[in-house]
């Protein structure tokens, strides 16, 4: 239970500082722990919408938030989850289940993570706000695989604000987690009610969660979050290329 503790913890502090983290990371991890992969998805949605909801709510605080672009976003990426989620329950066998989960994460981290780094590399955003109107497209796909997998909103969310707006980097932060938490809350509800929440792994996650998140959003405002987010990009390539191998066995 502890360990769970710290987990929530580490993750919810990437999150409040860069935007990314809970789906990437969580729901892996509780697959990899050996948790029902349906619960897992469940569960790391659940703790998803508690640490984003004081993380939203400071961000909104700090006017770090641009509702007309979050409205964009929520038109596609809701409905997206709600599928997404409903979906999940088409597959009825757990290991099966589990190597596409796997497979589809890692795929998704390594694509944006890929793309965040060539920002970095290049210093500088690519301009692609006149195909501002896809948003809501990429967004509902975006959400499909939120539900069903509970990856996606974070990472990709936030290279979608960085390459299709020109939202300053914390405004984008501040989107993004709100967007995430919309998606979470939507997903989570729906696997709550299909009974894929595990209870002792997500309270305690959320414990520590909500003690990372405060930190992550608070040091936001101060400390450069560029070679934070270089580190845990890196982090997470490793961790894709892992999850990727354990898909394919």
């Amino acid at each position: 239970m502890f360990e769970f503790a710290i987990f929530g913890f580490f993750i919810a502090f990437a999150i409040g500082l860069t935007g990314v983290g809970a789906g990437t990371l969580t729901a892996p991890l509780l697959i990899l722990l050996g948790l029902d992969p349906a619960k897992a998805v469940g569960s790391a949605l659940a703790f998803s919408t508690v640490v984003k909801f004081p993380a939203v709510l400071a961000h909104a605080v700090y006017k770090n938030l641009d509702y007309k672009t979050l409205l964009l976003m929520l038109v596609g990426g809701v409905p997206g989850t709600l599928l997404g989620s409903l979906l999940l329950t088409l597959f009825h066998d757990p290991s099966r289940l589990k190597k596409i989960l796997l497979l589809v994460i890692g795929i998704t981290v390594i694509f944006s993570i890929l793309l965040n780094l060539l920002m970095i590399w290049k210093g500088k955003r690519l301009d692609l706000t006149r195909y501002r109107y896809l948003l809501p497209v990429a967004c509902f796909l975006i959400g499909l695989e939120v539900g069903f997998t509970s990856a996606g909103a974070g990472a990709l969310g936030m290279v979608l604000l960085l390459y299709f707006t020109n939202l300053s980097p914390a405004r984008a932060v501040g989107v993004d987690i709100a967007f995430g938490l919309a998606c979470s809350f939507v997903g989570g509800t729906s696997h709550f009610l299909q009974g894929h929440t595990d209870l002792g792994v997500f309270l305690p996650m959320s414990l520590g969660g909500l003690a990372g998140v405060f930190l992550g959003t608070h040091l936001a405002r101060t400390v450069n979050p560029k070679p934070l987010r270089v580190i845990i990009s890196l982090l997470l390539l490793i961790v894709a290329v892992n999850l990727i191998q354990r898909g394919l066995r």
